[in-house]
């Protein structure tokens, strides 16, 4: 059912040409690429390909296969000079077809994922391209398990169960993450001005999914090395927790793509089986929105991936069964908008970036000549992005402050200051040591959660004795029970450890 005025939706493709797909992308010559999954959870009958095979639907209809070597492929993204990117669960990769015979036959490894975790679609996902040429994509929360992800140049990045969103060269060189605290971000989208949006597939405990505002610094909150409980005191969900950022807004059920259009974002549910449209007006330093359905369907209508052929044209996946196995079922949808008919759709143009953002990202890369007494003046402003951005930039001069300075702060200065230091010397005993005896409570919970996420056991002690003080607020006590949880070796127990709530 079209909900919007202006919208067009037509079926382009379906099984047996397409079957349970997870990735879609279109070339200039209108070739649509999709990949179609056949080992994301195969059942033991299942007659279909040992491998995810990599189709290519032609305008006429005509379908070949170009790849069918890689399994639990996630996303599927066009490069430069004939590259097919493919995302699967533990790996980035990059088919060419160097023979001329329209099958791959080359295939470079761009970044590898090492964990014990092997569950399909938590591992990474989200292929997007950047404007500068910078490959992006992200990992899920990888059911807390450790994980080392190493690009071609052997740079490698390190976490747990907090997931991130990653840049690297078009070849894997120059990995890094830039933003962590997720569930999983599957769909990642970047616009032509390299403002960058994922939408979170799944809650987990927290509901609801997220549209999210990616930023290069930003922790949006998340940390499953804490279990699935839906509360603990140092996970939140929309920027509760000092430092975090929060959501621009709810998502429906399940989003697997994300996409630009106009000035807003397009957004597919695979469980509400909808396609939403989020028009972005400027907020200070990010943006507001509220969501505007286009398309309602049926319970065989799962909409999933989603790629731009053009300003207003969009190919679509769809999964059509609400069943995670694969059951050989699949549609490929065109969605176009007329943006004379849909009132809906506000400019095409990207309007400039705000003052507030434009200063936000100066600090965020280090160009921006406040002095200390500007940085902490901007570090407690109510924009979230802009005080996260000053933190950033607090954190590139942590080394020039003492502790007698710190003592001479205010106390939103000092936990501004906490929060810097922490970000640019996660180790550093002295200023650990320092601020758990500072007599302010929140900054003795800062610290907690400092010690928590780092996983400092050294600390145990002197948490055993802060959880026997009779005076303690309920905010550290649980602040207490939680880390002495997680560095028992227990973080999953959260504040609900019997033996020591007894």
């Amino acid at each position: 059912k079209i909900v919007a005025q202006g919208v067009r939706l037509t079926l382009v493709a379906e099984h047996p040409t397409v079957m349970t797909p997870t990735g879609i992308d279109v070339d200039d010559a209108g070739n649509l690429w999709v990949v179609c999954s056949h080992t994301h959870f195969r059942p033991d009958d299942y007659e279909g390909p040992e491998h995810d095979v990599v189709v290519v639907i032609e305008p006429d209809g005509a379908r070949r296969v170009f790849y069918d070597r890689t399994d639990a492929t996630m996303d599927l993204e066009l490069g430069a000079d004939g590259w097919v990117y493919l995302a699967e669960r533990d790996r980035i990769l990059r088919v060419r077809d160097d023979d001329g015979d329209g099958v791959g036959d080359r295939e470079e490894i761009l970044a590898s994922l090492q964990t014990e975790a092997d569950y399909p679609h938590n591992g990474l996902s989200g292929l997007a391209w950047h404007p500068s040429g910078d490959l992006v994509f992200a990992l899920g929360e990888n059911y807390w398990r450790s994980w080392t992800l190493t690009g071609t140049d052997r740079e490698a990045v390190e976490g747990t169960g907090e997931g991130g969103v990653f840049r690297c060269g078009a070849d894997g060189t120059s990995l890094r993450r830039i933003a962590k605290g997720f569930w999983n971000p599957f769909g990642i989208c970047v616009r032509a001005d390299g403002t960058m949006f994922a939408a979170e597939n799944d809650p987990g405990a927290r509901p609801p999914c997220r549209l999210l505002h990616i930023v290069e610094g930003g922790d949006y909150g998340y940390q499953r090395l804490y279990g699935n409980a839906p509360i603990h005191p140092f996970v939140c969900w929309n920027g509760e927790l000092r430092g975090t950022l929060p959501m621009l807004h709810s998502l429906g059920e399940a989003p697997c793509g994300i996409a630009p259009l106009a000035t807003g974002l397009v957004v597919p549910s695979w469980t509400d089986h909808r396609i939403d449209f989020y028009p972005l007006s400027p907020h200070g330093a990010s943006f507001q929105t509220e969501r505007v359905t286009l398309v309602e369907g049926g319970r065989q209508f799962r909409p999933t991936c989603i790629t731009q052929a053009s300003p207003t044209v969009f190919y679509l996946t769809d999964w059509v069964y609400g069943s995670y196995k694969l059951h050989g079922y699949g549609r490929v949808w065109k969605l176009e908008v007329d943006p004379d008919a849909a009132d809906w759709l506000g400019p095409l143009e990207l309007p400039p970036a705000t003052a507030e953002s434009l200063l936000a990202d100066r600090l965020r890369q280090g160009a921006e000549t406040q002095d200390d007494v500007g940085l902490f003046q901007l570090a407690r402003s109510e924009d979230p992005f802009l005080a996260r951005a000053a933190l950033d930039a607090l954190a590139r001069r942590a080394d020039t402050f003492t502790l007698a300075r710190s003592d001479r702060l205010a106390v939103e200065d000092r936990l501004n200051l906490l929060m810097a230091v922490r970000s640019a010397m996660p180790t550093a005993d002295r200023w650990i040591r320092h601020f758990l005896e500072d007599s302010d409570p929140d900054i003795q919970f800062e610290t907690l959660r400092w010690i928590a996420d780092e996983q400092l056991e050294s600390y145990l002690g002197d948490v055993e004795s802060m959880l026997i003080d009779s005076t303690i607020d309920y905010q550290r006590f649980e602040a207490l029970l939680a880390t002495w949880n997680t560095l028992s070796g227990n973080p999953r127990d959260g504040v609900t450890e019997p033996k020591m709530l007894l």
